[in-house]
């Protein structure tokens, strides 16, 4: 039932050329989401088509004023009343005929006598004009009458009371027909809605988890929550809006209006004479709604980051007891926010009034015009036909009752007009995001990555972040297959960043880096991510179950596969007989049901898991208790054997497992050696000795 729609390319820059470029522009990444509905096609058909049905339900039940009043309140039947048009309409003809025959008897015999060009010549001409002008309307209904007769008497009843209960079941069964079409309408719009919330939410977070780091730091938590959850769920609504209200509420005041152009379509133009004024007024009060909507959207994901990082680092809130400052904080955003939303509303309430004074307006003005057409039985309005035949007092209140028809439809598109412009703010914040490109790609004509262990090597290697200078500066150096580094140096040096580059988390500025001699980015990331194992001083691990976070990133391994796992990470002590439910613990938002060590050895036990070619252990046993200290170093021995390993640390018994140890210093390699050789040829090395002597000391 649905067939895949892919959303066009964006285009962030505004199009100033031409006027009509420039009123559709704005709506752009709105109408991307719409075109992401039409994967659902079939559901919008169906809609659609229950749109119609409501819109005609709508006018023919609004129709029926127009028998009711010149029918059962006359106390006639159907029969009686399309006989007694027949009747009227054939001596009108005679009439008209007569009369316009008498006129040009009298214009010809004064042309005879030579007065063609007198006054009294001109007002038989015009007379006769007049006439003229009139037969067709007069003919149009006998026709149409003729044409209803043989219909009316065949199925309609023919007494008066019969057809006053006739008229009370087509409205009943009409009303409940709309109703059925109605609700048809709105669950099928409501699926529509709802699907694209889900493929945009789906597709966000896929985008976002494809960005580099680089990209996703620019974006705070709390925004990218509120995007992927508030702002797509403003983009379905308006979606739903279009699809349902904007159009069926336009299609039932298109049925109205079609019902009253029927009866008299110029006592129509005049009455909608003031609709270019309400629209001007409409889309200046758009322009501001926009703005508003978008400042305050800004303001909500400024509010969502304040909550997020107050409950995020609340042990650090609490232990500086900033309790009072961040309600501050989050009191001043929230103020804003508050602020934005009665603005907005401020503009949907002028919306609305605008709406209410446009229906009135046309109302008004048709009750002036038709009441002087039907009170003075004219059909002229200063000077101007405004209809064939004078209007009887049925047709006036039908066409009253068909305007009364449109302006409630008019009255309901000002209730979804701040819906609309939600929808069209949270499209531009979101859409942008969607066509973000990351910029660490994946080669599109990925070379295969070495299948065994392979050489790392760097090449003059230089990085920069966006916010400033050189991290790296030119580093080159070379790794054998099976080898372990480990990396030392001041903080700030460079350490985590250096290896941040091998999973290409960030990508060089400068120089490559090589596997086998093929630089790594010619590697599909996928292919680049599984050959490295990574394990941080910061532990991350996801609100689930033991087993799901060792297991996490290799959903096949079995169950006994992760209890080997964490047995060799030395963990499979603590979570049989620490925790309550072994492997089924929970382990709380963030680990927190967890200390520091055993978070780390859960870590350790996903990177066994994970059996990688080359290793990266960043501070990774920084916190683990010197109990167990010592058996997870036998541990890791055994697991980096035969694999290159990078270890950033400073503790001496994490370097007894390093072949080689290097040292950094602001961004540059100082030296490369074994412990003994670097304590006796370099200097920096030896400072960090010392300091870390006197820190255990």
């Amino acid at each position: 039932m649905t067939d895949s729609a892919s959303p066009d390319a964006a285009s962030a820059s505004p199009n100033r050329k031409g006027t009509f470029p420039r009123l559709i522009n704005p709506f752009r990444n709105l109408f991307r989401a719409c075109g992401m509905a039409f994967k659902y096609r079939w559901s919008l058909l169906l809609s659609a088509l229950c749109s119609i049905g409501v819109a005609f339900m709508w006018g023919a039940n609004i129709g029926a004023v127009y028998p009711f009043v010149e029918v059962v309140l006359a106390g006639k039947s159907t029969h009686e009343w399309i006989d007694e048009r027949i009747e009227s309409s054939t001596q009108k003809l005679t009439d008209l005929d007569a009369q316009r025959a008498a006129l040009a008897t009298q214009l010809s015999q004064l042309e005879t006598a030579g007065q063609g060009a007198s006054d009294e010549s001109q007002q038989l001409r015009t007379r006769i004009a007049k006439l003229e002008n009139d037969r067709p309307g007069v003919a149009a209904q006998h026709s149409w009458s003729l044409w209803a007769q043989p219909i009316i008497h065949r199925w309609l009843p023919s007494g008066p009371f019969s057809t006053l209960v006739f008229m009370v079941v087509f409205l009943v069964v009409g009303t409940i027909l709309k109703g059925a079409l109605l609700v048809a309408n709105m669950v099928l719009v409501a699926r529509v809605g709802q699907r694209t919330i889900l493929d945009l939410q789906n597709l966000f977070f896929r985008r976002t988890l494809d960005l580099d780091l680089g990209t996703l730091g620019t974006s705070g938590t709390g925004d990218l929550v509120g995007r992927i959850r508030g702002e797509t769920g403003a983009i379905g609504n308006a979606v739903m809006t279009l699809y349902g209200k904007l159009l069926r509420e336009p299609l039932k005041m298109v049925a109205c209006l079609t019902g009253a152009a029927l009866i008299n379509w110029r006592l129509l133009l005049l009455s909608v004479i003031i609709c270019p004024f309400a629209s001007y007024i409409m889309i200046r009060l758009a322009q501001s709604s926009k703005r508003a909507n978008k400042r305050s959207m800004e303001e909500s994901a400024k509010l969502m980051n304040r909550l997020f990082q107050a409950l995020t680092y609340i042990k650090v809130v609490k232990a500086f007891t900033m309790e009072k400052h961040e309600r501050a904080r989050f009191k001043h955003t929230a103020n804003d926010v508050y602020k934005r939303g009665m603005k907005i509303a401020f503009y949907g309430a002028l919306a609305r009034l605008n709406n209410e004074v446009l229906g009135i307006g046309i109302i008004c003005l048709s009750l002036l015009a038709g009441g002087w057409l039907v009170l003075r039985e004219e059909t002229q309005l200063f000077g101007i036909t405004m209809c064939d035949t004078a209007m009887t007092a049925g047709q006036l209140l039908t066409f009253y009752a068909f305007l009364i028809g449109a302006a409630d439809p008019i009255r309901k598109m000002g209730d979804v007009y701040n819906l609309m412009q939600t929808g069209v703010v949270a499209a531009d914040r979101v859409f942008p995001m969607l066509d973000r490109e990351s910029r660490v790609p994946s080669p599109k004509k990925p070379v295969a990555i070495p299948k065994q262990t392979a050489v790392l090597e760097f090449q003059d290697v230089r990085f920069s972040y966006d916010t400033g200078g050189e991290v790296l500066k030119g580093l080159t150096f070379r790794l054998e297959p099976g080898t372990a580094l480990a990396i030392v140096g001041a903080n700030g040096c460079g350490k985590s960043t250096l290896v941040n580059l091998l999973p290409r988390f960030y990508d060089p500025t400068a120089g490559t880096i090589t596997l086998d001699g093929t630089a790594i980015n010619q590697f599909r990331l996928k292919d680049l991510r599984r050959y490295v194992g990574y394990v941080t001083q910061q532990t991350m691990v996801f609100d689930d179950s033991i087993m799901e976070n060792i297991r996490y990133g290799n959903p096949n391994r079995t169950d006994e596969e992760v209890i080997e796992a964490a047995k060799r990470a030395h963990a499979h002590t603590f979570i049989t007989t620490q925790l309550e439910d072994g492997y089924a613990t929970r382990v709380g938002e963030h680990g927190g049901r967890l200390s520091g060590g055993q978070r780390q050895r859960i870590a350790m036990a996903r990177a066994i898991l994970r059996d990688p070619k080359l290793l990266i252990l960043d501070e990774a046993t920084s916190q683990i208790d010197p109990e167990s200290e010592m058996a997870i170093h036998r541990a890791l021995a055994e697991f980096i054997r035969g694999r290159t390993t990078i270890m950033i640390t400073h503790r001496l018994s994490t370097l007894d497992l390093a072949d080689t140890i290097m040292v950094m210093e602001e961004g540059r390699i100082v030296d490369l050696g074994s412990h003994q050789q670097l304590m006796q040829r370099c200097d920096a090395y030896r400072r960090l000795r010392q300091t870390e002597l006197r820190e255990v000391g």
